[in-house]
């Protein structure tokens, strides 16, 4: 019983640990991409993008202008952000990263009282004495 707790706990902190990668990697790409003024690049493209004509059949075309038009908003106001991105990304990856340990250092206390727990259960077909 001890190694599926434990198995498990491994598991869970490998999923916990790729996504704190993950989401410290889409903060990066996008604190840097706000900097250089890529994301107006791909905001232009995103707003600027036009549905083949066999598509429209599938989709709405006035949800797409919708989505067109507030993406084109969001990038408006990123644009505004830009230069305040530079010293966002000091802070906000070491942020993600200490929310990490502290989740990961939960999840093993967790695993440690569960596995006392476990070790005092009584064995199973035994008789207490």
């Amino acid at each position: 019983m001890t190694t599926f707790l434990w198995a498990v706990t491994g598991l869970l902190a490998l999923l916990w640990s790729g996504l704190a990668w993950a989401t410290s990697a889409v903060v990066g790409w996008t604190v840097e991409a706000l900097s250089t003024g890529r994301a107006a690049e791909l905001g232009q493209a995103a707003v600027t993008f036009k549905l083949p004509a066999w598509m429209e059949l599938f989709v709405d075309t006035s949800l797409m202008t919708l989505a067109q038009q507030a993406t084109q908003w969001l990038m408006e106001m990123a644009g505004s952000g830009a230069p305040l991105a530079g010293a966002a990304i000091s802070w906000l990856v070491p942020l993600i990263w200490g929310v990490w340990g502290i989740g990961l250092l939960v999840m093993l206390a967790i695993a440690v009282v569960l596995h006392l727990l476990i070790k005092r259960l009584p064995k199973a077909g035994l008789a207490p004495a």
